[in-house]
């Protein structure tokens, strides 16, 4: 009796030939369309070829071992699999048709002798399983999904605090992945400018965006460490579109230098990751004499923003993400004190302050910029394990750490909003694991009208006397 079963399944999708075959030759992604797996992991660096490897964890319990074989670009994918359960080989082929591109998936599995006898039993088990995969990277393919709804019960819980903060941590990450559709939508022509990009989230959200085959700009304070991050991208990925822009965005000089460089190069950005934070521990001051919390976390991003916009308009689908913090829940906008002039000075305190600003401005520029096509919208990483966190929070860190997420775990979600299909139907949300949260969860933290327009005022003057081909002897201060 022959140990071999063959699963022979075609789908035809209405997607470009080259669309296809990047998604699908990136095999640790095919937890989003194989019901079956749990994860999958790629397990050597570079570029997706010959010899490249991929370790895919079944929700069964146990582990596949993919190698590439053959690998024709846009024509074929053949692996060799290896598990403790069986030994296959699986061929994909992609073939472009009037009404799009055909995929078949063709596998050649031997089994152990009772595996193979049961087979024999039921052999609509295995057939069904080949059939449920290809039907999910249909639906994969066809990218049409709905974007998430505000949800009643999320906004509820985040209300009531202790139900809603577990979401944070990386618990609540696994399970609202639980609810998350494939990502499919094709990035190798779109270009992404991420600030804070050598670490944590920042450099989580490069590599997972370079691993779609976006082409990078990141923007880094130190060269040397930006060089080095170059490096580790390309090693990781095999995607060489990446490129460094020096600015300390904590000095308007350079933040309004580095705008114009990216707007004069007259290359369309595609998505603007606004990233860059760090907590200041007691109150400090920028070479330009402002508070740093503000430059860094509210004035920079402003003018960054403001002065790419006919970048970002230029794009066919531009997004603009907003990294903020659960701790602007707890703050309301002080547009009389914007730079913590007043009191004791907590670095915590104006830093959420600075993130509730920057949420104010997300819903600003995703009313007024709507017209452009620009979506603009924030997120909230959770509780990333960041060198950041780490660093400034020492006492949260180590109470928290066993709960805290892993820097690509809290990046997901700008990453899906930067890229995502079903995200670019939405604009000037909030959002934490793919789920649109309440910008508020207290009546007493919302701003007023005067109060808006009074902090869009303060920014817009600032970014005028902060130009230094306009700037006559130190920047204004005032706010």
């Amino acid at each position: 009796m022959s140990n071999l079963v063959t699963l022979d399944e075609t789908i035809v999708v209405s997607r470009p030939l080259g669309e296809v075959f990047a998604y699908v030759s990136e095999f640790n992604r095919i937890d989003e369309w194989d019901p079956a797996v749990a994860k999958g992991t790629k397990t050597n660096g570079g570029k997706t070829g010959v010899g490249t490897q991929f370790r895919i964890d079944m929700k069964a319990g146990f582990s596949l071992d993919y190698t590439v074989r053959e690998f024709e670009v846009d024509k074929r994918l053949l692996m060799d699999v290896d598990s403790n359960v069986f030994t296959a080989v699986e061929e994909i082929t992609f073939c472009e048709t009037p009404a799009g591109t055909s995929v078949r998936y063709l596998a050649r599995f031997d089994f152990p002798k009772p595996l193979a006898v049961a087979h024999k039993i039921y052999p609509g088990l295995m057939n069904k399983v080949g059939k449920d995969t290809m039907e999910g990277l249909q639906r994969a393919l066809n990218d049409n999904f709905a974007a998430p709804e505000a949800s009643r019960a999320l906004a509820t819980a985040d209300k009531l605090v202790l139900p809603g903060i577990w979401r944070f941590t990386k618990l609540g990450y696994k399970e609202a992945k639980k609810r998350w559709k494939p990502l499919s939508a094709y990035q190798r022509d779109r270009h992404a400018v991420i600030t804070g990009a050598t670490s944590g989230v920042g450099l989580a959200a490069a590599e997972q965006l370079a691993a779609m085959g976006a082409s990078i700009t990141l923007v880094a304070r130190d060269k040397a460490k930006a060089d080095a991050t170059v490096r580790e991208l390309i090693a990781a990925t095999g995607n060489r579109q990446i490129k460094v822009e020096i600015a300390d965005m904590s000095a308007m000089r350079d933040v309004h230098a580095l705008a114009d460089r990216l707007v004069k190069s007259g290359r369309p950005v595609d998505m603007l990751i606004n990233n860059a934070g760090a907590l200041f521990n007691p109150r400090q001051q920028t070479v330009e004499g402002f508070e740093k919390s503000f430059a860094l976390l509210l004035l920079a991003p402003y003018i960054l923003t403001e002065g790419l916009r006919p970048a970002l308009a230029a794009a066919d689908s531009p997004r603009v993400v907003n990294v903020l913090s659960g701790g602007m829940y707890s703050q309301k906008i002080r547009v009389d004190d914007l730079q913590s002039k007043r009191g004791r000075y907590s670095g915590a305190t104006a830093y959420a302050r600075a993130k509730r600003g920057l949420m104010i401005l997300t819903e600003e520029w995703a009313q007024s910029w709507a017209d452009d096509g620009i979506v603009v919208n924030a997120m909230h990483p959770g509780w990333a394990d960041t060198p950041g966190v780490e660093t400034a929070l020492p006492a949260f860190y180590k109470l928290t750490r066993k709960f805290l997420r892993s820097p690509e775990e809290g990046a997901d979600t700008a990453v899906w909003l930067a890229t995502s299909t079903e995200a670019g139907a939405v604009t000037g949300k909030f959002w934490l694991d793919r789920e649109q949260h309440p910008s508020h969860l207290s009546p007493l933290t919302v701003e007023s009208s005067k109060d808006r327009q009074t902090l869009l005022q303060t920014l817009a003057d600032l970014r005028t006397s902060t130009r230094p081909a306009r700037k006559r002897g130190r920047p204004r201060k005032s706010a």
